[in-house]
Formats: structure tokens, C-alpha cells, sequence
């Protein structure tokens, strides 16, 4: 009898530390982060997707140079965008693939716009 009472108290324990853990994945946002904006691809002056918005052309698949520093890019959009620390596509920072955004390590100053992932080789 005591064995059950034990196992009901841990299954119990378990739900509500699981329970604990989705309360606390919720309050854990950024308190200053914007709305997702799907449907779109945008730049942003400001970490967490705030600042100046700056929206990313379909027609940008030749590197682009960014009119300033860009600190984070969101990309529900198009299947891949090529970012880079550098002017005229140099010191790449990685990709953002659709349905994600991202505050790189470093300021963005060109990227490009790939149509297909993975990129033709």
C-alpha cells in the first residue's frame, strides 16, 4: 500500500513540475519582442525584431548592402536568407530559413535571398 502512495505522489510531482516548466517557458519571453510577422522577411535596427523595419525584396538574390547595421532579421517568407557582417556579401553569419527569426552574434550589412535550400553548389 505504501508503494502505490508513493508512485501517486511522484506522478504528481512530476505533472505539476511539468506544468511548472510551461508556465515558465511562457513568462520567459522577452518582454520588448515584437509580434512574428509571418508572411514576411524584414530586417530590424533593434534586437528581438524592434527598431526601424526594414522589409527584404523577393528580388534581393544578388547580394545586397543594408543602409545601416541591422541587429536581428526575421524570415517567414522566402526559403533562406543569406546574412553577412560584412559590405557586398563578405564575412558570413549564417542563414535564416523560413519560419524563423534570429538576433545574430554581430551586425548584418548585406544578405541575400535564396529562392531553394539548400543552395545550388
Amino acid at each position: 500500500m505504501n508503494m502505490r502512495r508513493s508512485t501517486r505522489l511522484t506522478g504528481a510531482a512530476v505533472s505539476l513540475s511539468g506544468a511548472a516548466l510551461l508556465v515558465g517557458g511562457t513568462l520567459a519571453q522577452p518582454a520588448a519582442a515584437a509580434e512574428i510577422p509571418w508572411g514576411q522577411a524584414n530586417f530590424y535596427t533593434g534586437t528581438n525584431l524592434t527598431g526601424t523595419v526594414y522589409p527584404i525584396p523577393a528580388t534581393d538574390t544578388a547580394c545586397t548592402n543594408l543602409p545601416e547595421p541591422m541587429l536581428s532579421v526575421a524570415n517567414f517568407k522566402y526559403a533562406n536568407v543569406e546574412i553577412f557582417k560584412g559590405k557586398d556579401c563578405t564575412d558570413g553569419l549564417g542563414n535564416v530559413t523560413g519560419l524563423h527569426w534570429w538576433n545574430p552574434p554581430a551586425p548584418v550589412y548585406s544578405y541575400r535571398v535564396l529562392p531553394a535550400w539548400p543552395p545550388a553548389q
